[in-house]
C-alpha cells in the first residue's frame, strides 16, 4: 500500500463522452495545420520536444515521420534538448513541442529557447492561456489528449504533404477515427476489467510493445502504473527484450504485450513466442481484434496508436477501480517544489 489517494474499491468509470469531440474538433484543424507547414520558408529537419507521458505521447508521430519522411526527426526530452542546445535548432528546423496543460515549465523553456534560436516552433497543448502556449507565436489548440494525438499526426502529415507525398489514404483514414475509437473501447471493456483484476497486485508490470505503439505504453507504465498507482513498471522495446530483459521472466511472471498491425508487428510476435513458452500468464492487446469501423485494411496500423491512447485511459480507470486508488493522487508531484 502507499500513502496515495486511497479511496477503496469502486465501480470503474463510464467511458468519457468527450473523446470523439476531441478527436473532431482536431481532424477540423487540417487546412489549418497543413497551410502553416506549407507557408514555412524551409523546413529540412523536425524536432519533437515533450517530458513525461508528452514525450512518450510523441512516438506515434515520430513512427510516421520515420517511416515516411526523407526529413531527419529527432525526439527529445525537453530538459535535454535546452540543455544539449544542438546548433540544428535554428531557421529550417520544425519544432512541435507537447504539453497537455502547457505548465510543465521544461517544455516551456525549451520552446521558447528554440523560437529565439529562429526555428519554427509548434505548441500542441489545451490550453490558449497557458504558459507553453503563451511562449510561443503558434499553438494548436485541442479539446483534450486525444485531440492531441490527432493534431501531431496531422502536423505529421502536413510535413509530408510539404514534401509532395499523398496523404489523402491517410486522412480518409482519420475521418473514421472517432466511430472507430468508440466501438474499439467498448469492445475493450472486458479485456480491460480482466487484465486490471488479474495484475493488480503482481510486484512488477511488465509491458512489451513497438513501434508506434511503444510510446503508448511508455504512457501507461509510466504515468498511469508509476505516477498515479505507485506500482513498479517499465514498458521494453519488444527487441530490447531479448536483449536482457528476457533473462527474468519466469512461469511466475505476468506481463503484457502489445500486438499492432504495423511494420514492427513481427517484433511484438516473436516476443510473444517466446511468452508463450517460457513465461507465465501474458494478456495481449492486439489491435487486429479491434473493431475499427470505416478504418480501410491497409490504414488500421497507421490509426492504431491513436485507439490505444483511449484504451491504456480505459485501463487505468480499471485498475483504480479494483485498486482503490482514485488517478488524481500523487504522493509528490504537484505537493512541494522539487
Amino acid at each position: 500500500m502507499t500513502d496515495g489517494t486511497y479511496v477503496g474499491p469502486t465501480p470503474v468509470k463510464p467511458i468519457p463522452d468527450t473523446i470523439r469531440p476531441a478527436q473532431e474538433h482536431a481532424l477540423a484543424r487540417w487546412d489549418e495545420i497543413r497551410d502553416y507547414v506549407a507557408g514555412r520558408p524551409a523546413v529540412d529537419r523536425v524536432y519533437l520536444v515533450g517530458a513525461g507521458g508528452s514525450l512518450s505521447g510523441l512516438q506515434a508521430a515520430q513512427y510516421v515521420l520515420d517511416r515516411e519522411s526523407a526529413l531527419p526527426v529527432a525526439s527529445v526530452n525537453s530538459d535535454e534538448f535546452s540543455y544539449r542546445a544542438s546548433p540544428g535548432v535554428g531557421p529550417g528546423a520544425l519544432v512541435i513541442v507537447l504539453s497537455a496543460a502547457g505548465t510543465t515549465a521544461e517544455s516551456v523553456a525549451a520552446a521558447a529557447w528554440a523560437q529565439e534560436r529562429g526555428a519554427a516552433v509548434v505548441a500542441v497543448t489545451l490550453k490558449a492561456d497557458g504558459p507553453l502556449a503563451q511562449a510561443v507565436t503558434t499553438a494548436f489548440i485541442s479539446r483534450g489528449g486525444d485531440g492531441n494525438q490527432v493534431v501531431l499526426q496531422l502536423l505529421a502529415l502536413a510535413v509530408l504533404a510539404r514534401e509532395g507525398r499523398d496523404v489523402r489514404a491517410r486522412l480518409d483514414a482519420l475521418t473514421a477515427l472517432p466511430e472507430a475509437t468508440e466501438a474499439a473501447l467498448r469492445g475493450f471493456e472486458p479485456l480491460a476489467a480482466a487484465i486490471a483484476e488479474d495484475m493488480k497486485d503482481v510486484p512488477m508490470t511488465y509491458l512489451i510493445a513497438s513501434g508506434p505503439l511503444q510510446g503508448m505504453g511508455s504512457t501507461f507504465t509510466s504515468c498511469f502504473l508509476q505516477e498515479m498507482q505507485w506500482m513498479h513498471a517499465s514498458t521494453i522495446n519488444a527487441n530490447e527484450f531479448f536483449q536482457g530483459p528476457f533473462e527474468v521472466f519466469d512461469k511466475q511472471t505476468k506481463s503484457i504485450l502489445f500486438l499492432g498491425e504495423d511494420e514492427t508487428r513481427p517484433m511484438a510476435e516473436r516476443a510473444e513466442r517466446f511468452l508463450d513458452q517460457y513465461s507465465g500468464t501474458t494478456h495481449k492487446i492486439d489491435s487486429r481484434h479491434l473493431d475499427l469501423p470505416g478504418v480501410p485494411a491497409n490504414q488500421r496500423g497507421f490509426t492504431a496508436p491513436l485507439v490505444f491512447y483511449p484504451m491504456m485511459f480505459r485501463l487505468a480507470e480499471n485498475y483504480a477501480s479494483v485498486r482503490g486508488y482514485a488517478l488524481e493522487g500523487r504522493r509528490y508531484m504537484w505537493q512541494f517544489a522539487y
